[in-house]
């Protein structure tokens, strides 16, 4: 069940955008972001077209065989490890509901093992440790504990998600669009906004490409994955596990291990190179389990749209001009005068769901909830913190108090 949070205090240049009635609406991207939006406005009524250009849903970033499902924990308490762990859990709650409504979603809760690979990550394993979660949310183990778990030899102690696993997000896409109330149209290139009812672009490599969004500052980065043949000392592999990259079992006779991450890449294209950099970095971590593998192959590569702080954007587009004028004060940090600012003024009936990176499984379900919720005019499901740290305006008025 999610949490209801009171919206304030929000600042004036986060103000909540007037609610639309319940009508249609328009989603650009058919990939995880376009489905979860789309399925979250159908459960409350809305009529949805969705529009994707390739001609099947979940084509670029979230074309992968397989994504791994695990929260990110930090050492300390913040708003970043709040959002991910909600994410998390709404994440898991969002595929049991779904499963128990009939649908079938390619995925396994086989549990996550996150090596403590380096001094810092175990610094960080031993911190959280002493914050006492639940057990059933996360473990801290020693080598021979993890390994247990594991099925394999591992190197190093671990952190453990016994409810985390991974999801194959093209099943998972088909399961959050089988709704009376969406129409799917594939092979539809997007290039302006439609003029009737409201639009939400969730579109991933091409989010900026349209002119209400082009002011926003995402980045490009290619990631590519690899699969390997199991074998039958492979096939001992019970979870996923992290390192610097990641690693799933056998998944129909197969591992998928990877990512590669490189910025500032437009176009995504598989390349045998990739494939010899994710083996190397498999080897330097898991040097026993990489010697268990058969035959590597390229698996997938795609665009994935980050963001300067690493964070989703998503809410109602800002009118720009307006916001360059009216938060003309907060210049050099001055914040003082926040009473005295207008409230936020936002481009008429456009909204955004991207910049997920490659953490969309994990956190686009509960981005979704909330654009829902913010666009019919609901209790949002998040604290008026996480609204404010996801909002599309932030970026602006960061730089607006840099001076």
């Amino acid at each position: 069940m999610l949490r209801m949070f009171e919206v304030d205090p929000i600042p004036s240049w986060f103000a909540l955008p007037q609610p639309y009635p319940v009508d249609h609406a328009t989603v650009i991207g058919g990939g995880i972001a376009g489905c979860q939006i789309a399925h979250a406005l159908a459960i409350r009524g809305w009529q949805i077209t969705l529009l994707e250009r390739h001609a099947r849903l979940a084509t670029e970033a979230s074309g992968n065989r397989a994504g791994v499902l695990t929260p990110k924990m930090t050492a300390e308490a913040s708003w970043g490890e709040t959002f991910y762990r909600e994410a998390f859990l709404y994440a898991i709650q969002q595929i049991r509901q779904l499963e128990a409504a009939g649908q079938r979603i390619d995925w396994a809760q086989c549990g996550a093992l996150q090596l403590a690979h380096e001094p810092r990550e175990a610094a960080r394993q031993q911190a959280l440790q002493a914050r006492g979660f639940p057990e059933d949310f996360i473990q801290i183990l020693d080598r021979a504990a993890a390994s247990a778990i594991a099925g394999i030899s591992l190197p190093t102690g671990a952190s453990y998600f016994p409810q985390a696993g991974w999801v194959n997000p093209a099943s998972l896409c088909a399961a959050l669009v089988t709704h009376e109330r969406i129409d799917v149209q594939t092979l539809t290139d997007v290039t302006q906004l439609p003029t009737s009812g409201i639009t939400i672009i969730a579109s991933g490599r091409e989010a900026n490409r349209l002119a209400q969004s082009a002011f926003l500052p995402f980045l490009p980065v290619l990631g590519q994955t690899s699969v390997a043949q199991a074998t039958p000392a492979s096939t001992a592999l019970r979870t996923t596990l992290g390192h610097e990259g990641y690693l799933t079992p056998a998944i129909q006779g197969q591992h998928i291990f990877g990512a590669t991450f490189v910025r500032n890449v437009r176009e995504a294209v598989v390349d045998a190179a990739a494939d010899q950099l994710n083996v190397q970095q498999l080897t330097e971590h898991l040097p026993a389990f990489a010697q268990t593998l058969g035959t590597v192959a390229s698996s997938h590569a795609a665009i994935r749209m980050t963001t300067p702080d690493r964070y989703p954007i998503v809410g109602a587009l800002p009118d720009v001009a307006f916001f360059q004028e009216a938060y003309t004060a907060l210049r050099h940090g001055n914040s003082r005068v926040q009473q005295a600012l207008p409230a936020a003024q936002y481009q008429p009936s456009v909204f955004i769901l991207a910049g997920f990176g490659s953490r969309g499984l994990t956190t686009s379900g509960l981005c979704a909830a909330m654009l829902a919720a913010l666009i019919s005019g609901e209790a949002l499901p998040v604290a008026a913190t996480l609204y404010a740290n996801l909002h599309p305006a932030r970026f602006l008025i960061r730089q607006l108090k840099r001076g």
